[in-house]
């Protein structure tokens, strides 16, 4: 589990990169350097995986990535390079999460920290940038998947016709695995709208560039889990802060169903 979880985190890495950078980077196995400065980003694994996975970054990839991504000419600062860094590796996780392998594993990405290559790495990447630049990633963990107790049988309680049972009770008997989830942190994104951009228009927005959604502001957002949408509603201000006053919701178990996205 933990070789998969890095393999399938390293690659997204790489790829959210090219993406950023706008040219080629290759991700091949390497043997790992006995020693080197750089950055350890720490995800967090929970629901049907329980564990975590630490994720190693040469700093001179990260100081690079991060002068490209932020257009500096120097080198940034160490701030910089771990917000980078987190966002990235978040970007990663994100889409590592919708595979349909890693279904029901959430991952949590803590702040980056500089330190030294580890010691005992379960993986290692030669990291290949364009111009020719280089880097290297390396990746360790202990992840096991989550064992559930096996549930005792239960009799339903007898009861009358003035001591009925909840509906929630009786909702709880009849899939007792899904309190097991309910606990768990998802996700939740609101829509304001989508749109289409050619890269080259994409790289040449800036501040002040005002993007057309392609909406009117009258029209509701979506409220989504993962890719499905639960709910829609209109934009308000609660506390200073902006809110969402639902004005269309789906059915139970279609927000139930979205624990699967």
């Amino acid at each position: 589990m933990v070789r998969k979880l890095i393999d399938a985190l390293t690659a997204e890495f790489a790829a959210a990169i090219e993406a950023v950078v706008g040219g080629p980077v290759s991700l091949s196995p390497s043997t790992p350097a006995a020693r080197g400065a750089g950055w350890s980003t720490k995800v967090a694994v929970t629901g049907s995986a329980n564990g975590s996975v630490a994720l190693w970054v040469s700093d001179e990839a990260a100081v690079t990535l991060a002068k490209r991504v932020m257009g500096f000419d120097e080198a940034p600062d160490a701030a910089t390079v771990a917000d980078m860094l987190r966002e990235m590796w978040a970007q990663s996780a994100g889409a590592v999460s919708l595979k349909d392998e890693f279904t029901g594993i959430g991952l949590v990405v803590a702040m980056p920290e500089a330190a030294e290559l580890m010691a005992t790495a379960a993986a290692s990447f030669e990291l290949q940038l364009p111009d020719g630049l280089a880097g290297q990633l390396a990746g360790t963990g202990d992840v096991a998947e989550a064992r559930v107790a096996p549930q005792p049988e239960t009799t339903a309680p007898t009861t009358s016709a003035g001591d009925a049972a909840s509906p929630a009770a009786s909702n709880a008997l009849a899939n007792p695995k899904l309190e097991m989830v309910l606990d768990i942190d998802l996700p939740l994104i609101v829509r304001f709208g989508r749109t289409v951009m050619t890269l080259k228009a994409l790289s040449g927005l800036g501040p002040g560039s005002i993007v057309d959604m392609g909406r009117s502001p009258d029209e509701p957002v979506e409220m989504l889990v993962g890719e499905r949408v639960i709910a829609r509603g209109e934009v308000v201000i609660v506390g200073g802060n902006y809110g969402i006053r639902i004005t269309d919701l789906v059915s139970p178990a279609e927000r139930v169903r979205a624990l699967e996205a």
